[in-house]
């Protein structure tokens, strides 16, 4: 398999496809994919690429190949590729240290266009669909590779000066090793930790080539004339934080085409029975946003990647249900189960792009930390007088370190990016189509640019006003007072329990350890009303009276358009563990973050 396609492969649901073998031709549709006959005499590059071009180049010059290849698989007939066995395949692709919920990402494509294929009797719009994704998973795989590339090519040269300069020191070494036989103990060990920071640091540049190489290959570019664009464009890599998950599902509501295809059985759907359709086929996630849990904590996580993987299955189970069955009403009934099934999909594969986007937002705020760190040692070891061979090594070891983190902060930028263009195709904003692509790269990447930078304000600025809300479907499951515990001991056999940094795995574990006791936050309950939060205060004062000299504070917060209370205790200085481990023995629910 081409490198070019296996990174196209890591963003969407064409892994799969390209990775299982295809026996069985299908016997019941026809392939046809237009011939784009100048893919295979692409334009040279003028100018620096960037990002828009980077895209209009991937997409432009392997659409028809990746169109193919889903086509194929889609419709595949061999018994051995069932739905549920490609989504079982979908969720052991792994690519790297990327954010698992790509899984469950991946494991929603499929099902969605699996949907959309067997429940849609116009075969032009399966095949715009299947189209528009494989143009949609081009371009995801574009924005990573160029980000990748212009990374690599800042430090390649920054990784050969520092080896040329460390190699002269070790060739140094090795000559007076020649000549007397042996080294002193110290400068042994100098000569050892080079050889080490060396290998790593070898390892580090030919990932990065590779990154080039692959790029190159991606957008049909030569390696050795290549430069590349690194401005910062406002709709990939920023993110309005005043836009939450409900603004981009309800433009999903009203863009994605999946929505019109109710209209074959003269049913129409509301936003807030697709909402509440969710939250009936998996209701746990509510609970946990109820307590301040969010896409930062593995618990949440968890139960993300879940939700996804159950609801693609639910999904094509009820499409194959449908297709089965040989009565007429019973599949007119079975018909309006799948859309049922696919509009939830399609709210949660927004969803999980979303708590994408915040996921890389976390954990670029680490990696910044440890950058910051990193810089602060190496400037202080650097300002040291005459470092002995220990300190040197140390001195070096640091900036490979520095190296490694910088590049994750690349990948994790990266997948920033990624999750944002993903986030807006999944609400419904998709410029490409084959007319489109038959336009010199110049014209597909301005179209691009303009698109991505105002279509999108505009696609989102007009969606209605949100009308008054109706009221959730009451979700009594999740009042109860030991729903953490049931949640994490009703797993299925042989779940591996991930380890919680930060929260204990059921409400009233204990908080061991001390980083615990250096939590400043203190949640003592969460309210539908903020009346109650005040009487579970009062409560709590008499039955503990190392209350009485704290002043909680009533946090006012939305979760899923509704109004919640926290009760909360602040302290600059922590010291809750203890307390707080005194209510859990109590059975009294207490958080500490």
């Amino acid at each position: 398999m081409n490198n070019f396609l296996k990174i196209c492969f890591a963003v969407g649901f064409v892994t799969i496809f390209c990775s299982c073998s295809t026996p069985n031709e299908p016997k019941n549709m026809d392939i046809q994919v237009d011939e784009l006959f100048f893919a295979q005499d692409p334009e040279p590059v003028k100018g620096k690429l960037d990002v828009y071009s980077s895209m209009a180049r991937a997409v432009k010059y392997n659409i028809d190949v990746t169109a193919q290849n889903m086509n194929k698989k889609i419709f595949n007939d061999n018994p051995n590729m069932q739905p549920r066995e490609v989504i079982r395949k979908v969720l052991n692709v792994k690519t790297g240290k990327e954010n698992p919920l790509y899984d469950g990402l991946r494991a929603l494509d499929f099902s969605i266009v699996y949907a959309v294929s067997r429940l849609s009797d116009n075969r032009a719009y399966v095949d715009a669909a299947i189209y528009a994704k494989s143009a949609q998973n081009l371009a995801l795989a574009a924005i990573k590779s160029h980000k990748d590339a212009l990374f690599a090519q800042k430090k390649v040269k920054e990784i050969d000066r520092l080896m040329a300069r460390e190699n002269k020191i070790l060739a140094e070494l090795n000559k007076k090793l020649e000549r007397a036989g042996s080294l002193a103990k110290e400068e042994l060990a100098y000569k050892k930790g080079l050889e080490v920071s060396l290998l790593k640091l070898s390892e580090m540049r030919n990932a990065l080539l590779f990154n080039e190489a692959d790029y190159a290959r991606l957008v049909k570019a030569d390696e050795r004339k290549m430069e590349l664009e690194g401005r910062k464009f406002y709709e990939i890599d920023d993110f309005d934080e005043k836009l939450d998950v409900q603004t981009f599902q309800r433009s999903a509501y009203y863009n994605r085409s999946e929505f019109a295809l109710s209209k074959e059985l003269n049913k129409s759907y509301s936003f807030q029975e697709v909402e509440a359709n969710l939250l009936k086929a998996y209701p746990e996630l509510e609970r946990l946003q109820i307590n301040g849990y969010n896409a930062e904590d593995p618990i949440y996580a968890e139960e993300l990647e879940r939700r996804a993987n159950k609801v693609s299955v639910d999904l094509v189970d009820a499409v194959m249900a449908y297709q089965a069955s040989t009565k007429a009403e019973e599949k007119k009934l079975l018909k309006s189960k799948a859309f049922d099934a696919l509009t939830i999909a399609v709210f949660t594969q927004v969803e999980l792009a979303f708590d994408l986007v915040k996921a890389a937002d976390y954990d670029e705020e680490v990696i910044t930390k440890n950058i910051h760190s990193l810089r602060k040692e190496i400037k202080n070891l650097e300002k040291r007088y005459r470092l002995n061979a220990e300190q040197k090594i140390e001195l070096l070891n640091l900036k490979v370190a520095l190296l490694s983190a910088e590049l994750k902060e690349s990948q994790i930028l990266a997948e920033q990016a990624l999750a944002i263009r993903s986030l807006y195709f999944y609400a419904g904003f998709s410029p490409f189509n084959k007319t489109l692509l038959r336009a010199r790269v110049k014209d597909i990447a301005t179209t691009l640019k303009l698109g991505f930078n105002q279509d999108v304000v505009e696609m989102l600025a007009a969606v209605p006003e949100e009308q008054k809300k109706e009221e959730r479907i009451e979700n009594k499951w999740a009042k109860q007072d030991d729903w953490l515990e049931k949640l994490m001991t009703e797993k299925k056999p042989g779940k591996k329990v991930i380890d919680l940094p930060s929260k204990p795995m059921t409400n009233f574990d204990l908080y061991e350890g001390e980083e615990f006791n250096k939590k400043k936050i203190m949640q003592l309950g969460s309210y539908r009303q903020a009346e109650n939060a005040n009487v579970e205060w009062a409560m709590l004062k008499e039955l503990y009276p190392q209350f009485r000299e704290y002043n909680p504070v009533i946090e006012k917060t939305k979760v899923n358009k509704k109004t919640m209370y926290r009760l909360v205790i602040r302290s600059a200085d922590g010291g809750f563990r203890d307390i707080c481990n005194k209510l859990r023995r109590d059975r009294v629910e207490c958080i500490l973050r």
